[in-house]
């Protein structure tokens, strides 16, 4: 049986950079990935640019990162943290440039750039890797692992568990390993797709499908605003998308499996009150009194857009001349124009998904990443119960938590 000091199961970026940084130690690695390639996931990030991380990262941690285990205070960001990863990746050659909203991407603006450094890297330290390999079953004896593969049986002597969550699951991350885990003796958070397109209920939605507009998304429960984000919406046959959305969905959940209603509030005027919008509303329709209400506001919003939010304020033909239009249509339709909400039914699945909501409690792992309920058990990325926003904030928690693992098993940091 083929035995080394380190197996780490996953090829995606936290099992990758993690093989890079103990080959530097020079520990005996062997890298374990199901699919034909490494790093698949990677090459479709930041819309196939590779958002690498965020400069603001280390700003904004309580902010752009959750978890199930709301006293978890996401240490390998501080124990590996923005500076060490630039170092790095700058020791590899990668250069990195900053765009809109502190993203970080390579020069080159390709993610096939990344992988094709980081792969290449890989060959030059001579790690072990192995591809189309599935693991299928780890079990402990004494203090030694037995891994099972699809292919063969390893022994190691140290695990680390790097195989992702469930998002894109094409790419290699279909949640296999939880199962695995969970024979280990861990509790798997319930996973979800997340940083994903939302559904909504609305009677009109087939109708919207294309409409592309800037705005306020708001996500409401009980009246309360849970959270707010602005950009591009796009809505759908199914519901919404665009960013803001996609940023909202990481606080969907938790609300969703408890049944909870949620509304989502839209205000495509968010930079006017409410009182402002009606008064351009109400001066439109004064000033070109002769037009239909359809032609009136093509300056303003985009002409699918407009026939449902006329019908929405009550309006049963939008051809109607503004001049014949009752002032309570149109004061509806200031309002709508502020304050638009839909019911959340749910969200696309994870073949849509970016990220995985859930996964292997946090308060089963120490400081160290290593699982408390199997010793030389370590975890990293998104195997864990942690879910960063859009905009590089999972990436950097993947090489975070590669960063810490690799203190741990080179004796720089203690089991806390």
């Amino acid at each position: 049986m083929e035995k080394h000091e380190i197996i780490i199961v996953g090829g995606g970026a936290s099992g990758v950079y993690l093989s890079l940084l103990l080959a530097d130690y020079g520990k005996d690695v062997l890298l374990l990935e199901s699919k034909d390639r490494i790093l698949k996931k990677l090459l479709t990030t930041g819309n196939g640019r590779c958002n690498i991380t965020n400069e603001t990262v280390m700003d904004k941690i309580s902010d752009m990162y959750t978890s199930e285990n709301s006293a978890y205070d996401f240490s390998p960001l501080r124990e590996y943290d923005l500076e060490d990863t630039l170092n790095y990746f700058s020791s590899l050659g990668l250069n990195l440039t900053t765009l809109e909203d502190h993203k970080m991407y390579p020069h080159s603006l390709q993610s096939s750039s990344v992988v094709d450094l980081l792969r290449l890297s890989l060959e030059e330290k001579e790690v072990h890797l192995n591809l189309n390999e599935k693991v299928t079953d780890v079990k402990k004896k004494g203090k030694t692992f037995l891994v099972t593969t699809t292919v063969s049986q390893y022994a190691c002597d140290k695990l680390v568990i790097s195989s992702g969550g469930m998002a894109a699951p094409g790419t290699g991350s279909d949640g296999s390993m939880y199962k695995i885990l969970r024979g280990l003796g861990h509790h798997i958070i319930t996973p979800m797709p997340s940083l994903v397109q939302m559904k909504l209920s609305h009677p009109s939605l087939k109708a919207l499908s294309g409409v592309k507009i800037n705005g306020t998304a708001a996500l409401l429960m009980n009246e309360a605003v849970l959270r707010t984000e602005e950009g591009e919406l796009l809505f759908t046959d199914y519901g919404i998308s665009g960013p803001p959305i996609l940023q909202l969905s990481r606080f969907l959940h938790p609300h969703l499996q408890e049944g909870k209603g949620l509304l989502l509030s839209l205000d495509f005027f968010p930079e006017k009150s409410a009182e402002e919008v009606k008064e351009i509303i109400l001066n439109h329709a004064a000033l070109f009194s002769y037009r239909s209400s359809m032609d009136v506001f093509k300056s303003l919003l985009p002409s699918k857009l407009i026939p449902v939010l006329l019908r929405e304020s009550g309006l049963e033909r939008p051809s109607t001349v503004i001049g014949e239009v009752e002032p309570i249509h149109l004061i509806r339709l200031a309002q709508l124009l502020k304050e638009w909400t839909f019911p959340v039914t749910g969200t696309q699945g994870f073949n849509m998904a970016q990220g995985t909501y859930g996964g292997v409690d946090t308060k089963e792992v120490r400081s160290t990443l290593e699982s408390k309920k199997v010793q030389d058990l370590y975890l990293t990325g998104e195997v864990l119960d942690v879910l960063g926003a859009c905009g590089g904030f999972n990436l950097q928690w993947a090489w975070s938590t590669a960063g810490t693992v690799m203190k741990a098993l080179t004796g720089q940091m203690d089991d806390r």
